[in-house]
């Protein structure tokens, strides 16, 4: 899993947090049970290795690399990538742009907070870097099928594209880095539960004709689960469900695209998302209504006492998010988000202090005077104990929605040199 909350951490690890994987042969520590698990394990993904294939559509170019970690150096190696991801100031930015509209404590410290979260789920994943599936040893081996048969998934996509490459080209956009996670992680998620109720059953089962399993499972999964996460439970919500979207809006992505006329057809190259709206919509792939927007661009520099802290893209899901964390009803929330044609935020620091411009582009005029409406009562929601901000939510033409939310010093609003944009 792309552990994504800001855009960057754990970037290039996949891990499940579906079920957990182990080797029988393991115990912790000890050189000869290491190399003897390591025998068991290759033994059994050899075994697994033509149901995967024919169940991802992806036969096997090469052979798969496979070895075991113990606890002691998945932290170590966990406490490695964290802080080479949190090297620069992207994520912190990022959490930022979450405290400035409510989603995330302004105090937060994400760092430790992603080591207890990823320590409380990953127990194997695939290294891209490496092209390795990595298991961690002493773990109950009850569940070592249904992991390794969704890590081997990952390996298998490795060899059809560059996986490391791939996250990487994403790194800069939250919104496309979570859609392609949703798509390898669906993927991955959809042959595992595929192939462990096979085995339940006892006969060939074809998931893509049954109801959508991530819809099922509802906006509580590890509950529905039966899964013990306490870590993950008492996060805020909008780093929860990054860390569960891929594998439960990935999961309904594939069912629904597998479903259609072009069969199992692994969700790569054309058929990888790219943006949010193609994971929550897979219905319409392809369409008019979900191909990538147009970039919206701000294409001036804020005045010499202002400076430019940062800027990305909400997409639909973040937008979803913002608006169900502060209106009452969430399907209002979900289909206020759901006429997104692409956005663009600005983080800005002046003279009063930190300022946020957000522009938004929609598919029709009603859908941008629909989410004009919610986003107003959003963020009288957000402020209503806060005197001390200021947010004007204003349509633009038929389909553009900018929104200022600023210190009430900057009353009207942000110079015209911060807000001016184009449209590519």
């Amino acid at each position: 899993m792309r552990v994504n909350p800001a855009g960057g951490p754990v970037a290039t690890r996949w891990v499940s947090a579906l079920a957990v994987l182990a080797c029988a042969a393991c115990t912790p520590d000890g050189t000869a049970s290491s190399e003897a698990g390591e025998a068991a394990l290759r033994a059994r993904a050899a075994e697994l290795q033509p149901d995967i294939e024919r169940l991802s559509g992806l036969p096997a170019r090469a052979p798969l690399r496979l070895g075991i970690r113990s606890s002691q150096d998945l932290e170590a190696f966990l406490e490695e990538e964290l802080a080479e991801q949190f090297e620069g100031n992207r994520v912190h930015h990022l959490t930022r742009v979450y405290a400035r509209l409510g989603l995330v404590p302004a105090d937060l410290d994400l760092e430790p907070l992603l080591g207890r979260l990823l320590l409380e789920q990953v127990v194997g994943f695939y290294d891209p870097a490496t092209d390795t599936l990595f298991v961690v040893d002493g773990v109950s081996p009850d569940l070592v099928d249904g992991v390794l048969v969704h890590e081997m998934v990952h390996a298998l996509q490795d060899q059809y594209v560059d996986l490391d490459s791939l996250v990487r080209a994403t790194r800069e956009s939250n919104d496309a880095g979570m859609a392609v996670q949703a798509a390898l992680e669906g993927h991955a998620t959809y042959v595992m539960v595929e192939w462990m109720m096979a085995e339940q059953l006892g006969s060939v089962v074809d998931l893509s004709q049954a109801p959508l399993l991530g819809e099922t499972l509802g906006d509580n999964p590890l509950s529905a689960l039966g899964t013990d996460m306490p870590e993950l439970e008492s996060a805020p919500a909008i780093i929860r469900q990054q860390l569960l979207f891929p594998y439960v809006a990935g999961l309904d992505f594939v069912q629904v695209r597998w479903r259609g006329q072009s069969g199992r057809t692994p969700p790569l190259g054309d058929n990888l998302a790219t943006t949010t709206e193609q994971v929550l919509h897979p219905d319409r792939f392809g369409t008019d209504r979900t191909r990538p927007p147009a970039p919206l661009r701000f294409d001036r520099q804020p005045p010499e006492e202002w400076s430019d802290v940062f800027q990305d893209g909400l997409g639909e899901f973040d937008t979803r998010m913002f608006l169900r964390e502060f209106l009452p009803a969430r399907e209002a929330a979900d289909e206020a988000a759901a006429g997104w044609d692409g956005d663009r935020y600005r983080l800005l620091e002046g003279p009063s202090g930190e300022s946020l411009v957000w522009i938004s582009r929609w598919d029709t005029p009603a859908d941008a005077a629909q989410f004009a409406d919610a986003a107003r009562r959003a963020f009288r929601a957000r402020y209503e104990r806060d005197e001390g901000r200021s947010v004007s939510v204003r349509l633009l033409g038929e389909r553009i929605v900018r929104i200022e939310d600023v210190p009430t010093e900057l009353r009207p609003g942000l110079p015209p040199a911060a807000v001016s944009f184009s449209e590519e």
